[in-house]
């Protein structure tokens, strides 16, 4: 019974701290774009968006140093499910439906979700070579470029923080101790996930691609109801793309990391084809009236179901 009371007693106060950290980094975007006179999307996406990604680039450093890069594709991969399946719908079912910030245009929301598609793209013959990790770096960076088009977001971001210094340390230091946080304690819940599936006899490569994918992303799922309780979606839905499209950055990153072919042992055609619909009607959902509806949130969610239970059976 100890052997099971004290991971969960980590696994309940680590979501404290999630959702404490979150909580300074919401606030803290939200008032330092604000100060700043930039968008609080643009921000969002980019740096929150890195920024909580955090947690996946720790767990696939761990899986490269170990040997075992299955890991972090795994996690990555299912990382893409977990955001665009699972935390995005519910994100518009709790929130009576998700109305998209006018930042996302058709242009935008294709890029977006193709950025997000490349991981899945690139494994779906079960084989990762170092030269597809540039693929994904670029293809990340030409999103970036997309979005700055008119003039470079970093530079923006640097004119406004030298003609603000005095107003933005605070809450640059407040976002760097909420990250800080969301780092450490989604670590842990990822470690008693991993251990409490262990014990419970679930397999591995469902712990990587369900649960350790869940867990990484505790981060975008706390800031999702750290937003809706102060009311600033526009700052969930934009870190939840700007993860995604993170996800394929760190993929490939850590991809020419390992320097060598990866090879996905597992039959990769279902996840393929999930994850594909799955994009589809994400897009023309938010499409057709510019607003992710609660029946629409349902679908995603009851399509997420239907890739658990799939993995279930087939692992």
């Amino acid at each position: 019974m100890t052997e099971i009371f004290l991971p969960l007693l980590w696994y309940i106060g680590s979501f404290l701290v999630v959702w404490w950290g979150a909580g300074l980094v919401v606030s803290s975007i939200s008032r330092l774009a604000s100060n700043l006179r930039l968008p609080a999307f643009t921000i969002s996406f980019f740096v929150l968006g890195l920024l909580t990604s955090l947690p996946e680039f720790i767990i696939g450093l761990t899986a490269i140093n170990s040997g075992d890069p299955g890991i972090f594709v795994g996690n990555l991969i299912g990382g893409v499910v977990v955001l665009f399946l699972f935390i995005i719908p519910l994100l518009g079912l709790t929130n009576g439906g998700l109305k998209i910030p006018s930042q996302i245009n058709r242009f935008v929301l294709i890029s977006t979700l193709l950025v997000a598609f490349i991981p899945t793209f690139l494994i779906s013959d079960q084989r990762l070579e170092t030269w597809e990790g540039f693929v994904a770096v670029a293809a990340y960076l030409a999103l970036f470029f997309i979005f700055s088009k008119h003039k470079a977001f970093a530079e923006k971001l640097k004119t406004k923080l030298t003609k603000h210094k005095s107003t933005t340390y605070y809450d640059l230091a407040k976002i760097m101790v909420g990250i800080m946080m969301l780092v450490l304690a989604s670590r842990q819940i990822v470690e008693s996930t991993v251990f409490l599936a262990n014990v419970l006899q679930i397999a591995p490569f469902f712990v990587s691609l369900i649960a350790v994918a869940l867990g990484t992303n505790i981060p975008e799922l706390s800031i999702v109801f750290r937003s809706i309780y102060r009311k600033k979606s526009e700052v969930a839905f934009a870190d939840l793309l700007g993860s995604a499209s993170a996800n394929t950055f760190l993929f490939g990153l850590l991809t020419l990391f390992y320097q060598k072919g990866i090879s996905i042992p597992n039959n990769f055609a279902h996840r393929f084809i999930f994850i594909a619909i799955g994009l589809i009607l994400m897009y023309f959902f938010v499409r057709s009236k510019n607003k992710l509806s609660r029946s629409e949130s349902a679908v995603l969610l009851l399509l997420y179901l239907g890739f658990v239970i799939v993995e279930l059976l087939i692992n």
